[in-house]
């Protein structure tokens, strides 16, 4: 018996190690949709959130730019925030986050001298505000 132990203790550790300190996010449909901008002559953004499996996923156009990836969506206590993964900031090459507030998600656009960055070099607003669409 203590040969069987030998080789199945270390069969378990791998399957149960990379899940210890993952909780499963649980998939909240209030957040699937179509985002877009009120101006869409000015700054043409759209934004569709989806799940695939267990994960949220995001699908953005920008003029003709398309981007796509994981979403990530993690909430405080007053507060919730979108990680864009695999969606980089034009200056300097960093991940783009967002707030989701009343059916809209919220990006800064660009910060200022102290720190400057650009997200949408396409769009003048400082805050672009993406308003989901309502079905019909």
């Amino acid at each position: 018996m203590k040969i069987v132990y030998k080789n199945i203790l270390p069969i378990l550790l791998l399957f149960c190690i990379p899940s210890f300190g993952q909780m499963a996010q649980k998939m909240n449909p209030k957040y699937f949709g179509t985002y877009k901008t009120k101006d869409q002559k000015n700054c043409p953004i759209s934004l569709v959130i989806t799940s695939v499996g267990k994960e949220y996923h995001y699908k953005i156009k920008i003029k003709e730019r398309v981007k796509e990836g994981r979403l990530k969506i993690t909430k405080t206590k007053d507060e919730v925030y979108l990680t864009f993964t695999g969606l980089l900031q034009k200056k300097p090459k960093d991940i783009v986050e967002g707030q989701y507030i009343d059916n809209s998600v919220v990006i800064q656009n660009y910060g200022n001298a102290m720190n400057s960055f650009t997200v949408f070099s396409e769009c003048n607003e400082k805050y672009i505000e993406l308003l989901k669409e309502k079905k019909n």
